[in-house]
């Protein structure tokens, strides 16, 4: 079920910040079991088109899931968004996708006047605690990357767990609106692909917003500490005798 006025109002935002961004097919649901599954479904009857992303926002999800299939709360009062943006090309770096996207997400913070950091490599974080998680792949056929998914997570205005954090309480309102930030995750994830060919404007801004404080899952910080991320946009781990790279895929 499409919610009209919820598409209307998020339209309006993007195009009132979009440059030449491409319009986007948009639904929305109040309630489903993941955008991610919708999102499959649409793709089976509608294939991606060039220049036709593709987005689905749920008010919530029953059954979101997160990295290696762990459960993703999705309550009501996030945002909850899964996208299919079209590619079409053999060239572009599937290796720099996550780092691009989440850098392009810490500058749309950044220009809000709130500081994020990167923890590597697909989580948004404010003060130690997560504001965003979101799961980027591509999608290919041969050698050519047709479309690249991305499902993302925001705690907006959500009751969220004790590691997490939502932009209301961040901003200490809950006078904000979903609508333009979802037009804004939408341009982001717009301009993610228009600097996929820039390496190393992704590299040395990855290591800009890179936070040392949080390891991947796994790690202990008793034993191992970041030292950067590397030009293949790995993560490099040290501690006393060795150090460790850490790749997304």
């Amino acid at each position: 079920m499409k919610v009209l006025g919820s598409v209307a109002r998020t339209a309006f935002y993007f195009k009132k910040i979009q440059g030449l961004c491409p319009d986007w097919k948009l639904q929305y649901k109040f309630k489903c079991r993941s955008t991610e599954y919708e999102l499959t479904n649409l793709l089976q009857d509608s294939p991606v088109q060039r220049n036709k992303p593709i987005a689905i926002v749920a008010k919530e999800q029953l059954s979101g899931i997160g990295q290696n299939s762990r459960s993703w709360f999705s309550p009501k009062g996030g945002i909850w968004l899964s996208a299919a943006y079209p590619i079409f090309s053999s060239e572009f770096s599937s290796e720099t996708l996550s780092l691009s996207f989440a850098i392009k997400l810490c500058e749309m913070f950044q220009m809000e006047s709130i500081n994020v950091d990167l923890k590597w490599p697909n989580d948004i974080f404010y003060d130690s605690k997560k504001l965003i998680g979101f799961l980027p792949r591509v999608i290919t056929r041969g050698k050519e990357i047709i479309y690249m998914r991305i499902g993302l997570g925001m705690n907006f205005s959500n009751k969220t767990p004790l590691e997490g954090i939502a932009l209301s309480e961040i901003l200490k309102t809950k006078n904000i609106c979903e609508h333009y930030w979802t037009a804004k995750i939408l341009k982001t994830i717009h301009d993610s692909v228009e600097f996929n060919g820039k390496k190393e404007y992704i590299i040395e801004n990855a290591n800009k917003y890179l936070t040392k404080k949080q390891l991947p899952r796994g790690y202990n910080s008793k034993y191992w500490k970041i030292k950067d991320v590397d030009n293949n946009g790995n993560l490099r781990i040290y501690n006393q005798t060795q150090e460790k790279v850490l790749k997304r895929f």
